[in-house]
């Protein structure tokens, strides 16, 4: 390739391939965040758990592997997505341990936050321990958790409804447990591993529909199911409930007085301009009832609206943030570092909060410490053309500005320019919307999305944008309205010559106010 794509202020994998993060914890004085790792290939293989740890969430310090796939309870799928919980000094890790056709969860245990010794009675919690609903094949992802003197974990699952479940058995000629398909037959991973997202072959009317479910446990050894989550509620698009895939990777936490549910459902459709990528990330702000598992939802919304970003995970700090961290990649694209011997990177951490309907995200405060090199302009105009300013370049930088539309049919930045490429962010007056296009960024993409290069927040008529970017090398994350949405995307520009950055304007003028610039020097 001659140039690299490794990041310099975000965490990316050493070797081999990394998706979900797992066991997101802050313990021992340092923020840990394990990770779905093969590493003997930049590829999808049989899942081991990867360990970074992190003072500043800049700086990533590599750490032994955690857990190897050496059970066989184990075989094909490996030690899948889960997560952390401190209890008695210790760390107790639940993840899912995936074969073709069953997930069950399983326990390892450390004292010092690196060496983990698995449970000899694993695995401590198997669908048929919970209840007949709950799919023997799509159990996974478990998130620990404490209220009062209780734990709880939310596990994504297909939900089965019993009656049509029979029903559909009858009509196939089927004898089989419920939950447990009989189509297909072939240990292939690509369909029956988590995140993997191929519903070929499944039938949701006997195998159940996506949802996510609720157990509880006053030790963390024996586990009592409580109930699923999703019920259909008025005001919500029915795709919500009859989801041909699994919520994958729930999150549950409490801030600003909100609680609030992540996960990252698999083929959810497209709705307008929510949901572009065949596999999304949404939050929901609503109520959870610990005596039935119910989550009474008052609003459903994307986190983030541009390509790259799956499996959010959050960790409580000593001071009382949520930050949330996410695999900054797509499933079903192709990966241009592969020629590196890696592939996986992860989002700049976030600090988490929730104003009216709106789960707000900033960019962790601790990479305001990694500024340098400041750059302040007060306001210009652009009309009709495309601009450079004096000392605002780079490609491992940051950029605040507040962009105002005025009368310009388009008006934004080109970002990663270079003679032939550039990235562009920019206002659509026709469509209303913030668009992120990467058509023409560098190395072309390819997906099963009908639109790999552009994506489109829906913005309506603002007088102002206010717009925090972040470029790291083969990456840009965008703060829109002081968090009020974001979209990240990754890109693949000629790292030596594409460092160029221009404000333009088509079809009249804009303006834009309050501009810095700063080099990220971790």
């Amino acid at each position: 390739m001659g140039q690299s794509y490794r990041q310099s202020y975000h965490a990316n994998v050493p070797s081999g391939w990394a998706n979900d993060p797992n066991g997101t914890i802050f313990y021992g004085g340092k923020a840990h965040l394990f990770y779905q790792h093969y590493p003997h290939k930049p590829e999808w293989g049989t899942m081991h758990w990867g360990h970074f740890a992190t003072t500043d969430f800049v700086h990533w310090e590599n750490l032994p592997i955690a857990l190897v796939p050496d059970q066989d309870y184990e075989v094909v799928c490996g030690c899948c997505s889960g997560s952390i919980i401190e209890k008695d000094g210790k760390m107790f890790l639940l993840y899912t341990a995936a074969q073709p056709e069953l997930q069950r969860q399983c326990m390892a245990v450390s004292e010092d936050g690196v060496r983990f010794v698995k449970n000899p009675d694993n695995p401590i919690i198997t669908a048929d321990m919970l209840h007949p609903e709950v799919s023997y094949k799509d159990f996974r992802d478990p998130r620990l958790f404490k209220k009062g003197d209780c734990y709880y974990l939310i596990a994504g699952a297909r939900v089965i409804d019993l009656e049509k479940a029979a029903k559909a058995s009858e009509t196939c000629g089927c004898a089989d447990a419920p939950g447990v398909s009989v189509s297909g037959g072939s240990a292939n991973p690509s369909r029956l591993c988590p995140s993997m997202g191929d519903v070929s072959g499944v039938n949701p009317e006997k195998d159940g529909w996506g949802n996510m479910v609720l157990l509880k446990s006053k030790d963390l050894y024996k586990w009592e199911y409580v109930g699923h989550l999703i019920h259909e509620q008025e005001g919500y698009s029915p795709e919500y409930f009859r989801l041909n895939g699994v919520y994958e990777c729930p999150d549950y936490f409490v801030i600003d007085g909100e609680e609030v549910l992540l996960s990252s459902p698999q083929n959810l459709p497209q709705m307008g301009n929510l949901y572009q990528n065949i596999h999304s990330g949404i939050y929901m702000l609503g109520k959870l009832d610990f005596q039935t598992g119910r989550f009474d939802m008052r609003v459903i919304g994307e986190v983030d609206s541009g390509f790259d970003f799956y499996a959010a995970q959050t960790l409580r700090m000593p001071d009382g943030r949520v930050v949330m961290i996410a695999w900054k990649e797509m499933w079903d694209r192709n990966f241009p570092t592969r020629e590196e011997g890696w592939a996986g990177t992860y989002t700049l951490p976030r600090e988490l909060g929730v104003k009216g309907d709106r789960l707000i995200q900033k960019p962790v405060r601790e990479i305001a410490a990694f500024r340098k090199n400041p750059v302040k302009r007060g306001g210009f105009a652009v009309n009709n053309q495309s601009v450079a300013v004096e000392d605002v370049s780079g490609n491992v930088i940051e950029i605040r500005v507040t962009l105002e539309p005025g009368a310009a049919w388009k008006s934004g930045l080109k970002l990663f320019k270079g003679g032939k490429h550039e990235t562009l962010v920019y206002y659509d007056r026709a469509l209303k919307a913030l668009v992120f296009d990467r058509a023409n960024s560098g190395i072309p993409f390819s997906g099963n999305e009908d639109n790999v290069n552009v994506r489109y927040l829906d913005m309506g008529d603002p007088e102002s944008i206010g717009l925090d970017l972040f470029l790291d090398v083969c990456s840009l994350e965008v703060f829109v309205d002081g968090g009020e949405h974001t979209m990240t995307g990754n890109v693949y520009p000629d790292i030596e010559t594409d460092i160029g950055v221009e404000f333009f304007a088509e079809g009249g003028e804009c303006r834009f106010r309050n501009l810095e610039k700063y080099d990220i020097v971790a």
